[in-house]
């Protein structure tokens, strides 16, 4: 099987999404990039580095765009045809199954991280990075969930910012007024990668983890159903339809 490890790259910076490719030989002249990043100006971005690549190494960079929610099936398939692209831009959720499933080499990942240096990132980011000791891809980017709002309309009502569930759930009552005015615009599909990144961090934000230093542990019931309760109430002031 074609594995993919972490030999060329495109960019290295510290964050949680990662990169990982093929060895190639010193003779190969075309690298296959599958990337996630599909939007049009995210793409003429990625573009314009793989033409500085391909200028500084005269190896030519094919930048291939992949809905993120057909990642795992395309890998997948990728890997039973023997058929893998040579770079893959990827998320850190897929760090462990993919190296279990031996699609990642990680020792040559490694082997990378560590010529470029490991203190040249994060350490968090390298952190989450690691399967078995090993690193499975190289950080280059990371992201957070923010909360974008109407300060002006906030004012107007005298609503306290929202800095808390309590401020937020306030605020989607005073300002909810369909369809002139929704309250939130939640993340609803449940079948996409975001809703599951977006709910992460409302659970980490409660204090609720299915995982601590000794492995799995029970979910706090009281702080869980705290959490389920206000996305529920932030979904009921969404649009309709599956958001994402």
């Amino acid at each position: 099987m074609k594995r993919l490890n972490a030999n060329w790259l495109l960019a290295s910076a510290a964050g949680v999404a990662l990169t990982a490719a093929v060895a190639l030989p010193a003779s190969a002249q075309e690298l296959q990039f599958w990337t996630t990043e599909n939007q049009p100006a995210r793409m003429a971005k990625q573009q314009e580095m793989a033409e500085e690549f391909e200028a500084k190494t005269g190896i030519k960079v094919n930048v291939i765009p992949v809905e993120e929610s057909d990642l795992n099936t395309r890998v997948t398939a990728a890997f039973a045809a023997n058929d893998l692209p040579d770079v893959i831009y990827y998320t850190q959720q897929y760090v462990g199954s993919w190296s279990e499933a031996g699609v990642l080499d990680t020792e040559a990942t490694t082997e990378l991280v560590n010529d470029l240096g490991k203190d040249t990132f994060a350490p968090g980011a390298l952190e989450m990075g690691q399967y078995e000791g090993d690193f499975a891809g190289v950080p280059v980017d990371g992201w957070t969930q923010l909360i974008v709002y109407r300060k002006d309309l906030f004012d107007a009502k005298g609503l306290a910012a929202p800095t808390t569930y309590e401020n937020i759930v306030k605020a989607v009552d005073a300002l909810h007024n369909p369809p002139e005015m929704y309250g939130f615009v939640a993340a609803t599909k449940v079948d996409e990668n975001f809703m599951s990144q977006v709910l992460e961090h409302v659970f980490l934000a409660n204090g609720v983890s299915p995982v601590d230093a000794n492995g799995f542990k029970p979910l706090d019931e009281k702080a869980t159903v705290e959490v389920l309760e206000f996305y529920k109430a932030l979904a009921d002031a969404s649009p309709e339809g599956e958001l994402y």
